[in-house]
């Protein structure tokens, strides 16, 4: 976490942290022209992340807590545990008030691995919305559904994981939603996709839990609803603890603007082609529009916070890039030429000088 302005900023926990060094030191700090690099200060400003426990699939098949910490694992996390594989996700989800239905979205999401961290993610929609991202060869491919192509480098070298990290989200997110009403029963070892899996039965409780407390405002709704329908399976890969098919289909009731409504949903997902490289291509050059490579905000910020906060921009190397105007020209861009001052239509044209100490006309 970068620093914020002086003598301390962030979490509460971590204010307190620095308090604790005295003022003397924050004042110190404060008047340094050069800021330490927060990877300096240890556990200071930084919150070291924790080795997570592995899966425990045996509790998995009878604990609802530890089945959705096997859902909730990052993409990246299961890329480390099968390597190249595809993903298919299929959702949907419908808002109904007194039987009348006020919405629906169906959704499906691809996700194709290739080698050397290549990828190919689509998202389509009922909506007709959609986009689509290619990772090949250090670069980003994007365009919403329907258009083409923009190509650029990544803004920070964690973007491409992050966007799958998005496209695999689904799943989780279906759970959170219903995880509190949920009942598992074991139903055992199987054979899935050439690996050894256990089948877990997902059913609704006769006693519910209750929903968690909520952080954010937007979330708040969520406190008080009830899971009035759940069904479905989960099959999880025996050695590693990550779901290679989930099916589930629910109901949740929950209160808005006064009025009492229900949230039919469902997630139907699979790992497939295990150990088997998807060939990524780049698109047709045709397919492909220039693209702008500098972000506005990403500059002013670093340039404002050069020698308080480590930069942003990163270099296709991963090495923080010199903080410049947000105005200035890339590296690779020339500035251009300022045209020179016209004068007016108005304006009579001044005479030239005449020689030297003479003056005009």
């Amino acid at each position: 976490m970068s620093r914020g302005p002086c003598p301390a900023a962030g979490s509460p926990a971590r204010l307190a942290s620095l308090v604790s060094l005295g003022a003397l030191a924050a004042g110190a700090a404060c008047g340094r022209s050069q800021g330490v690099p927060d990877e300096q200060l240890g556990d200071l400003v930084i919150d070291r992340k924790r080795q997570e426990a592995p899966i425990d699939v045996d509790r998995a098949a009878k604990d609802p807590a530890e089945l959705g910490r096997a859902l909730a694992r990052p993409h990246g996390a299961v890329v480390a545990a099968l390597g190249p594989h595809t993903v298919k996700i299929a959702m949907t989800n419908a808002v109904l008030e007194d039987g009348k239905q006020l919405s629906s979205l169906d959704e499906q999401t691809l996700i194709e691995l290739g080698e050397r961290g290549a990828f190919h993610a689509r998202y389509t929609n009922s909506a007709d919305y959609g986009s689509e991202t290619i990772f090949t060869g250090g670069k980003l491919y994007l365009r919403p559904r329907y258009q083409r192509w923009h190509e650029r480098a990544p803004e920070e070298p964690e973007e491409p994981a992050a966007i799958r990290e998005r496209a695999f989200g689904g799943i989780a997110a279906t759970w959170d939603l219903l995880a509190p009403g949920a009942e598992l029963v074991d139903r055992g070892a199987i054979q899935l996709a050439g690996r050894a899996a256990r089948k877990i039965e997902v059913r609704r409780s006769a006693s519910p839990a209750a929903p968690p407390r909520e952080q954010l405002t937007q979330r708040k709704w969520r406190e008080g609803r009830s899971v009035d329908e759940l069904s479905g399976e989960v099959v999880l890969d025996v050695q590693q603890g990550v779901p290679l098919a989930i099916k589930l289909t629910g109901a949740i009731g929950f209160q808005r603007d006064g009025h009492r409504r229900t949230m039919k949903l469902g997630v139907d997902g699979a790992i497939t082609g295990i150990g088997t490289a998807v060939a990524i291509d780049t698109p047709a050059r045709g397919e492909v529009v220039a693209t702008p490579e500098r972000m506005r905000e990403v500059d002013e910020r670093d340039f404002l916070l050069q020698n308080i906060a480590p930069p942003l921009r990163r270099n296709a190397d991963g090495a923080a890039a010199p903080p410049q105007p947000a105005d200035a020209p890339r590296p690779d861009q020339a500035r251009p030429k300022q045209p020179a001052d016209k004068p007016r239509p108005d304006q009579p044209k001044q005479p030239a000088p005449g020689p030297a100490g003479q003056g005009g006309p």
